[in-house]
């Protein structure tokens, strides 16, 4: 067997060849992530960063929420139902158990992080929809004021190749749309390599542990949040020196794909 030798962009060193055209985003304020299980394990990749952000210094408040289908790709979602008034996040019940509803003058959502089944945007059949996909929303999006976020991916545990695969049309698709890519599959590739033994993946070798969805929190903190991974305050249950090791490499991946 001919062993896997990946590639690395001249400029940043990361496992892609098309190059980020947007290399920031404004700060959001209310974010929704939209996609599948690759975000609702451990109890949502969404809340992950809400308590992260609560242990960093300098962290706006933010309010945060998610909408995911097991195995979905971007175009099983319905996004523009997502804007309705009195749905998604219309209210909150506090620790009295009161009802506290959403100010309707308030913007719903200022961002949404898409996020792509992990085949779709590399598959021959199921690419064309992402593509597609991709356009639609991010055209949704910026109707109701809100930005588009494209998610880098993660390979499968089983095939290193597909990080460069899904970081090119990922990053290509975010281009097209005027669009940030956030680089996690970028940053899970480069954590993996600093230490193979890192439990990023379940035994599917595809999900992620807990350490793995913290890894993503830690590079939506360094990618949206003008924030440093390397500052947050908590190890959230993670091994402290795989913590570390995380937060270094989410900060140093963003600095370089963003450069």
């Amino acid at each position: 067997m001919t062993e896997f030798t990946p590639y690395r962009n001249a400029v940043t060193g990361l496992r892609h060849h098309v190059m980020p055209l947007v290399k920031s985003a404004c700060v959001p304020k209310a974010l929704l992530f939209v996609g599948n299980s690759l975000f609702f394990f451990n109890n949502g990749a969404h809340r992950m960063l809400r308590q992260l952000l609560a242990k960093t210094p300098g962290a706006p408040k933010f309010r945060t929420n998610m909408v995911a289908i097991n195995g979905a790709s971007l175009s099983w979602h319905d996004v523009e139902s997502y804007f309705r008034p009195n749905a998604i996040s219309s209210y909150t019940i506090n620790e009295n158990n009161e009802v506290i509803f959403r100010d309707p003058a308030e913007q719903l959502w200022d961002s949404l992080i898409l996020l792509d089944s992990t085949q779709g945007p590399i598959h021959p059949v199921l690419g064309p929809q992402f593509r597609a996909a991709a356009e639609k929303n991010a055209a949704i999006c910026r109707a109701h004021r809100a930005q588009p976020l494209f998610y880098i991916t993660w390979a499968y545990q089983n095939r290193p190749e597909m990080t460069e695969q899904l970081a090119d049309a990922i990053i290509q698709a975010a281009n097209d749309c005027g669009a940030l890519a956030i680089p996690t599959g970028l940053a899970w590739a480069l954590a993996l390599e600093r230490s193979p033994e890192a439990p990023l993946y379940i035994a599917d070798k595809r999900h992620p542990t807990p350490a793995g969805t913290y890894l993503q929190a830690c590079v939506i903190i360094a990618s949206l949040f003008g924030l440093k991974a390397t500052d947050i305050g908590t190890d959230n249950g993670i091994d402290p020196e795989l913590a570390l090791l995380l937060r270094e490499t989410a900060q140093e991946t963003v600095e370089r794909f963003f450069a």
